[in-house]
C-alpha cells in the first residue's frame, strides 16, 4: 500500500471555492485502478493549508492517476486558487 500527500496552499479568500473543486478530484478519483481511500486536512494553523491523503495500492495505480486526463482537467480548474502549485509526497510503510 502507498499513501500519497499532496499539499495545497490556497490564494486569500479560495477556500470555499477550493473545497468545491476538491470534492470533485476525489470523487473522481474513486472509481481509478488501486484507488483505496482519501482524507482532507486543514492546517489548524493556516486556513489557506490544505492537504489530501491518498492511499492507493500500488506506484503505478497512483502515477497512472496521476497522469490521468480526469485529474488533469479537475487541476486546471484548481490552479487559478493556489498561491503555487502543489506538492506531492509519496510516502510507504517503514
Amino acid at each position: 500500500m502507498l499513501a500519497v500527500m499532496i499539499k495545497r496552499h490556497l490564494a486569500p479568500g479560495m477556500e470555499s471555492t477550493y473545497e468545491e473543486f476538491s470534492r470533485k478530484i476525489i470523487q473522481a478519483a474513486v472509481p481509478a485502478k488501486g484507488f483505496i481511500s482519501s482524507k482532507a486536512f486543514k492546517d489548524i494553523n493556516d486556513s489557506g493549508m490544505r492537504y489530501t491523503l491518498i492511499q492507493m495500492e500500488t506506484l503505478a495505480d497512483w502515477r497512472a492517476w496521476q497522469n490521468s486526463a480526469e485529474r488533469k482537467a479537475a487541476l486546471v480548474q484548481i490552479q487559478p486558487l493556489l498561491r503555487e502549485p502543489e506538492t506531492v509526497t509519496i510516502l510507504t510503510t517503514a
